[in-house]
């Protein structure tokens, strides 16, 4: 080989080390920055989701007004997500007792929601419906003042 050409070839690659290896560090420390703003914070060994993720529908299902509004109030505040505004009426007003119903076969978060309101009854009643948005249904029933939390009162 002439050694123009050999001369060429050894400085063409030193200059190419020299552009590329910068190049490289900061790709290498940019992977790791953006990994590292983009994982989600890891949980503490015994830490609970937060019921905010918990999709609760409120229905008033004793005819008491304003019932569903006050708890839908209380819930929210509590990090509950209730997705029908400000609650709703049930089907009937005939509900004796107050009864948690797990839609999407969660039925922990049912569990959740019905322990942290103090209702005893906790059915399935799943839905194939893929636009349910609710996890969780909460009917009130007539022994609404009995639960752990009144209403907010």
């Amino acid at each position: 080989m002439p050694p123009l050409y050999e001369w060429f070839m050894t400085k063409y690659f030193k200059i190419a080390a020299y552009i590329s290896t910068p190049i490289i560090i900061l790709s290498v420390i940019s992977i790791i920055i953006i990994t590292n703003i983009t994982q989600s914070p890891e949980k503490q060994p015994g830490e609970k989701e937060p019921d905010a993720r918990i999709r609760i529908a409120l229905l008033n299902g004793c005819g008491s007004e304003g019932l569903a509004l006050k708890f839908a109030d209380v819930l929210r505040a509590h990090g509950f997500d209730v997705v029908n505004g400000n609650g709703g009426n049930a089907d009937s007003f005939d509900f004796d007792t107050s009864v948690v119903v797990d839609r999407k076969g969660d039925r922990e978060k049912a569990l959740i929601v019905a322990e942290f309101l103090g209702i005893e009854y906790v059915l399935d009643q799943y839905s194939a419906n893929p636009y349910t948005i609710e996890d969780v249904v909460v009917v009130l029933g007539r022994d609404w003042d009995s639960l752990h939390i009144t209403g907010g009162e």
